[in-house]
C-alpha cells in the first residue's frame, strides 16, 4: 500500500470515528511520533562515577557471579550444618 493509500485510509477512518478518546490518541501518536525525537538521555543526571559504574555494570560478564551446581550443593551443605549446629545451642 502506498503512502497516499495509507493517508486516504486514514483520513477516512478519522472521517468515520465518533470517539473523542480515541481520536485525542490518534493525535497524541501523531505528535510524538510523526517528529524526530530528541536525542535523550536518561542519565542526565547521574553523577559521572554513577554513570561510570553503571556502564562498567552494563558491561560485565553475566556470568561472573554464577556457581555450578556442583558448588550450588557444597554451599547448600555448608550452610545447612551451620543451621542444625545453631539450632543445638
Amino acid at each position: 500500500m502506498s503512502k497516499e493509500d495509507i493517508k486516504k485510509e486514514l483520513h477516512k477512518l478519522i472521517d468515520e470515528t465518533e470517539d473523542e478518546g480515541v481520536l485525542n490518541i490518534l493525535k497524541e501518536d501523531i505528535v510524538t511520533y510523526g517528529k524526530e525525537a530528541p536525542a535523550f538521555d536518561d542519565f542526565s543526571d547521574l553523577s559521572p562515577v554513577d554513570r561510570a559504574e553503571l556502564e562498567e555494570l552494563a558491561t560485565e560478564d553475566p556470568d561472573k557471579d554464577t556457581i555450578n551446581e556442583e558448588e550450588y550443593k557444597k554451599h547448600i551443605a555448608q550452610w545447612r550444618i551451620r543451621l542444625s549446629t545453631k539450632k543445638d545451642i
